[in-house]
């Protein structure tokens, strides 16, 4: 994994659902599903939120941050907030949405989640558009954008829309999602190979194993460092922020959306001069002539399929999103 340059794992090949909806099977959809009906109000609450985030790039006003944001969100916000700054010209393009669909998960009582599926180059500043998953929650009355996901390589999970959510227990419940992944993700960034046992009850597929996966990429890492006489750690530890279980279609479990921080620190005894560390990321700035150490901390959301029992099914990686949060030498 690249510790300094978030969004990670780019090019890893995730693995998605095979039918879309609650009914019927077919190819992998690449496309969110069709809005669900009578989705206006949803619809408003997420252009509400594209408009107050655009106040915010705009002007640097964060005053409407707790209106729009919530769990992860708002402390990827609030970190924004602390270092943001407008450019010299103070003429900022705005952030757009395109392509929006709507999907109300299906539900018992009244609906507190949506999840809003599009084109937007929020996430990336204004630089590029990305296809992004945007997971809204009731909070107090009003819809505030607690997560985004990165679009899977080979697609959206399909969520039941229609019915309720099942009634068995999935195989990781959401109390402990976050708990079981962060020592499965602080494993592999050990660089050691995965085993289905170390993994376990998470499948070894290609977060885990494999070229472009977190293990292999912290291996290479490591050894650049430690070639060059620095040392670096890392870690996953959940937030207190709650899993998110969305039911899947056909009753086959949930998608499930936890909340993670992802922390790493680098130790030169002897000292660095280098813009970047061995292994290739840049050393954060400001920094002293000479480094020694560095703390970086990001905030990330991985998903997951998590099916239902019984005890030999698998739960599977199958999306991220990363935000880098504070990065200090000295």
């Amino acid at each position: 994994m690249n510790r300094n340059a978030m969004p990670a794992l780019v090019g890893i090949a995730l693995i998605g659902l095979a039918v879309t909806g609650c009914g019927g099977g077919g190819p992998v959809p690449v496309n969110p599903p069709p809005s669900s009906a009578h989705s206006a109000a949803e619809q408003a609450a997420t252009m509400n939120w594209l408009a107050k985030t655009n106040g915010m790039w705009a002007s640097g006003d964060f005053a409407a941050l707790d209106q729009v944001t919530t769990a992860e969100m708002r402390t990827i916000y609030l970190s924004e907030e602390s270092h943001a700054s407008l450019p010299g010209n103070a003429d900022r393009q705005g952030l757009q949405l395109t392509g929006l669909s709507i999907t109300i998960p299906c539900h018992t009582g009244p609906s507190n989640v949506f999840v809003a599926y599009g084109d937007t180059d929020v996430f990336d500043l204004g630089s590029a558009m990305q296809p992004v998953a945007m997971v809204f929650e009731r909070i107090g009355g009003s819809w505030k954008l607690a997560a985004a996901v990165d679009r899977p390589g080979q697609g959206w999970p399909a969520l039941c829309t229609q019915g309720t959510p099942p009634a068995a227990a999935a195989v990781l419940p959401s109390a402990s999602y976050a708990t079981v992944l962060a020592q499965v993700l602080t494993h592999a960034m050990t660089g050691v190979t995965e085993t289905s046992a170390a993994a376990s009850p998470f499948a070894v597929n290609d977060f885990l194993a494999g070229s472009g996966s977190i293990t292999a990429q912290s291996a290479t890492q490591l050894r650049q460092d430690r070639q060059a006489g620095i040392t670096f750690t890392g870690r996953f530890t959940p937030t207190p922020d709650p899993t998110l279980a969305l039911p899947l279609a056909h009753g086959r479990g949930f998608w499930m959306i936890g909340f993670l921080t992802q922390s790493g620190t680098y130790s030169a005894p002897s000292g660095l001069r280098a813009k970047a560390w061995p292994d290739g990321n840049q050393v954060a700035t400001p920094r002293p002539a000479v480094v020694h150490h560095e703390s970086d901390t990001f905030a990330t959301t991985y998903t997951a399929t998590d099916p239902l029992r019984p005890d030999n099914a698998a739960v599977t990686l199958d999306g991220f999103f990363g935000w880098p949060l504070t990065a200090t030498a000295s």
